[in-house]
């Protein structure tokens, strides 16, 4: 299995794809990690737009990480997150992209199997965009995504907290790893960005943001069969981000059919 990883890899360095992303980030305002802005005839506009609509933040006493709007019933919300962002057993709050704070709730009724999701609901009588959710089936290496999300400590704190960057798809293991991660990319994500959207060119979610390159923490990269990467795949791998695909969400709450 893994030889598929390292030729997959080979050619996405070969093609120069494995590199410093180019970033859209605080939105309005300068960046110092030289964000590159989306015009209206620049095909990422629209995904710009949605993933700011649909990308909330998540907090206890203070900000932990971020979210997905995917489901709105009646005056509920759903929130699609990570299970490391909401792993502390606290009252939550979601925080709107316009700034409005709503107390948050666990949903605990989906086995999610050991993948590093969750969900949180809320009430507003606001009206939120809800995701278009698509999938990572058609996703293909040197594939161009956006990553959004609310950063902990944001590139430009002077201005709004939500950052998002324009990467490339650079990997896709045949096995994910444990947690689910199965899409490596190479936008810029930040501590604070985990749990929120991962949008192909359409604007459709197509993975969660879940960790980032170069992780400071033990070895994230154990196969769900307990088996490990080369330690030269091993290089490739950690410098890349890595999204849970929003299939396997679909997938455990049994609203898409499940792969054989």
């Amino acid at each position: 299995m893994t030889w598929v990883i390292w030729a997959i890899a080979a050619l996405v360095t070969h093609s120069g794809l494995v590199e410093a992303p180019s970033t859209i980030g605080a939105i309005g305002a300068q960046s110092r990690l030289a964000p590159l802005w989306v015009s209206a005839k620049q095909p990422f506009h629209v995904a710009l737009q949605r993933s700011q609509a649909i990308t909330v933040q998540i907090h206890t006493t203070e900000p932990v990480g971020s979210g997905i709007l995917i489901r709105r019933q009646g005056t509920e919300y759903t929130v699609l997150t990570n299970q490391h962002v909401v792993r502390r057993t606290l009252p939550y709050l979601i925080q709107t992209q316009e700034g409005s704070t709503y107390p948050a709730n666990s949903v605990r009724k989906i086995d999610f199997q050991g993948t590093d999701l969750a969900l949180l609901t809320f009430r507003s009588a606001n009206t939120y965009a809800i995701a278009h959710l698509g999938s990572a089936k058609t996703l293909r290496p040197g594939e161009t995504v956006l990553a959004a999300g609310f950063p902990l400590d944001p590139p430009n704190p002077r201005h709004s907290h939500f950052f998002s960057s324009v990467g490339k798809v650079a990997l896709l293991p045949v096995q994910a790893f444990e947690g689910g991660y199965r899409i490596g990319y190479t936008n810029l994500i930040l501590q604070g960005m985990s749990g929120g959207p991962v949008l192909n060119q359409r604007g459709e979610v197509v993975g969660i943001n879940s960790l980032h390159a170069y992780p400071l923490w033990g070895d994230p990269y154990i196969f769900e069969d307990g088996s490990k990467p080369s330690r030269v795949e091993h290089q490739h791998i950690r410098r890349l981000s890595w999204a849970v695909p929003i299939d396997r969400f679909l997938c455990l709450s049994h609203q898409r059919q499940c792969p054989g």
